[in-house]
């Protein structure tokens, strides 16, 4: 019979003197033990030996913003001044992919520099580590040169095996800290398929639902039984929001041998509990939070006990963000970087970690500008391609995509003489507000990059106008019985109406019994009325033509293909003909009124 450990959790007071504390004692190398964070700093007193503390500095979501490394640098060496040596760096996934131009154009080098620099060794493998393929996250990311431990319990046992699909990564690894075994645990959203193509789908290959394979795991460090891996503590890294970690339902709940989760994936800011009660956190997104825990842990293994506190990083500059546990970094980079928190005590220099990072971005930055700043374009003046939308459609940042996108596959299949062509984007494949970033009206490389920073291609599928109109509708799903629209950017040879269950018009946010049935009517391109029977072309990146962001309607189509050209180039070379571009008129999507 399996014994469960007892897990704690509860905030800590006194954190600021505990930190002041361990920063005298690292510089006159005395040991001292805090009252309010016993085994804080390594020590062997009579009948302290058995308890001792691990603290666990955790982000999510990096997406590869190293403009912020130097921030984090800056979080990671408080939390090592809190307790010098015995500190743990993880990420809860996502740490590359949808970068900025700075990591984006070395292939994201920059950013696992960063990583090997703040000691990051943990990470859960998260959607975006797949942008290019399983191939592409073996060779590139897992490689074992950048030093970190990959973590994904719930892909295939198979897939994992040497020979394997991702052999690269493992269900946990175990770290020995301050004495003290602490197993860290992986598992990837359960939604996989929602946020990438088929083809990673089948070659990541999940084999069971993310909270069944964390139990699995952490049961099994937690047995007593030493040839199955044994750990004094168990933290969950959970690329999945945070909500996936708090189910209470049999099967959906995280046991009693996990004691701490950290999620991601919903870039958010949470605070929850598993129903067994240990602490769930998010800590936001690209570099501008962090979570900070300490695992105050008594005894070993099956019969250890866990008491999770709360780290104040302390000396008035860091503040939380709106999640106890979670903190702000912003101003931790600049001007702030000397302050005495992070200074080696006594020497008034600043602490490695953060002039390692701050050299890292320096350089990324430099080689950024000089290939970055080339003109691939122009806009009008006063001219907006932002993703804020008008009231009722979408962005002229998605119509100009989706006529980019339109324009590449016309070109490259001679296509739309005979079969109309239309073009799609997606919200989320855009990763700025705006494609002006600095308003001066010349679109560079960088600002091109730094927007399309997805690894996507230009594709095409053939569907028909009753598939085309089911992937309009697509747009419209019921929430709670209200209509909530996500628009796609749709090219400007386009108009359609559309009406809720094919009766009278439908405003947005309107309650309505039948909400989640929308039917696109009078759908035109080029001019020309649509039948259910006419064949279309759609042109768009492979990500959305392969059913992603839900959009499963393009599933239905005929003859998929791929061009050799990422969808970010379909835009630079429609920006190099089109100079001085406008707003297109008239909008798509028009609504019934």
């Amino acid at each position: 019979m399996k014994t469960s450990r007892r897990t704690m959790a509860g905030g800590r007071p006194g954190a600021a003197i505990s930190i002041m504390i361990a920063i005298i004692a690292t510089a006159f190398a005395v040991p001292v033990a805090s009252a309010t964070n016993p085994g804080a700093v390594p020590f062997s007193g009579v009948g302290a030996q058995d308890t001792r503390t691990v603290t666990v500095a955790g982000i999510t979501d990096f997406h590869g913003h190293v403009e912020r490394g130097e921030a984090n640098a800056a979080a990671f060496a408080l939390a090592d001044a809190h307790n010098p040596g015995n500190v743990v760096p993880v990420s809860a996934g996502d740490l590359v992919g949808g970068s900025p131009y700075e990591s984006a154009f070395e292939q994201d080098r920059p950013t696992l520099a960063m990583a090997r620099a703040w000691g990051l060794t943990v990470s859960a493998m998260g959607n975006h580590e797949l942008d290019r393929g399983v191939r592409d996250f073996n060779r590139r990311i897992a490689d074992p040169a950048n030093g970190i431990d990959w973590l994904c319990a719930n892909v295939a046992a198979a897939n994992k095996a040497k020979g394997g699909r991702l052999s690269h990564v493992r269900d946990y690894v175990i770290r020995e800290v301050n004495g003290k075994r602490v197993a860290f645990v992986g598992a990837l959203t359960d939604a996989l398929g929602a946020v990438a193509t088929p083809a990673i789908t089948r070659d990541a290959d999940l084999g069971e639902s993310a909270v069944h394979a964390i139990n699995r795991v952490a049961d099994a460090l937690s047995d007593g039984d030493e040839s199955n891996g044994e750990a004094d503590a168990v933290v969950a890294l959970l690329h999945a929001d945070a909500s996936a970690a708090e189910g209470l339902e049999p099967g959906e709940a995280l046991d009693r041998n996990v004691d701490l989760v950290y999620t991601g994936h919903s870039h958010a800011v949470k605070r929850g509990r598993t129903a067994a009660g240990a602490p769930v956190i998010e800590a936001g997104s690209f570099g501008r939070q962090m979570a900070v825990q300490d695992l105050v842990i008594t005894g070993t293994g099956r019969r250890a006990k866990v008491d999770v506190r709360d780290v104040d990083l302390g000396n008035g500059m860091v503040e939380n963000a709106n999640a106890a546990g979670v903190y702000d970094l912003a101003g931790l980079e600049g001007a702030h970087v000397g302050q005495a928190a992070w200074r080696s005590a006594g020497a008034g220099e600043t602490a490695p970690v953060v002039t390692r990072t701050r050299d890292i971005y320096r350089t990324a930055s430099a080689r950024a500008r000089r290939v970055g700043s080339r003109v691939v374009g122009t806009v009008a003046r006063d001219a907006y391609f932002g993703k804020v939308p008008s009231h009722g459609v979408e962005s002229a940042l998605g119509m100009l995509v989706a006529d980019a996108e339109r324009d590449a596959v016309r070109r490259a299949f001679y296509a739309g003489e005979r079969i109309p062509v239309v073009g799609f984007s997606n919200d989320g494949s855009l990763r700025t507000r705006s494609l002006d970033a600095n308003g001066d009206g010349r679109i560079t490389v960088r600002e091109v990059d730094s927007m399309m920073a997805l690894q996507f291609k230009v594709a095409k599928r053939v569907l028909t106008g009753r598939q085309l109109k089911a992937v309009l509708a697509q747009q419209w799903r019921s929430h709670g019985g209200r209509l909530a629209v996500n628009r796609l950017g749709v090219s400007s040879n386009v108009s359609y109406r559309y009406v809720a269950g094919g009766g009278a018009p439908l405003v947005t946010g309107e309650r309505r019994a039948d909400a989640g049935h929308v039917s696109i009517v009078d759908l035109r391109i080029d001019g020309r009325a649509i039948d259910d029977d006419d064949l279309v072309i759609a042109a768009s990146n492979s990500f959305l033509l392969q059913g992603g962001d839900r959009y499963t309607a393009f599933r239905a189509g005929a003859d998929y293909v791929e061009l050799d050209e990422g969808y970010g180039q379909a835009l630079v070379d429609y920006l190099g003909r089109h100079p001085k571009i406008d707003i297109a008129a008239p909008v798509t999507g028009t609504v019934l009124v």
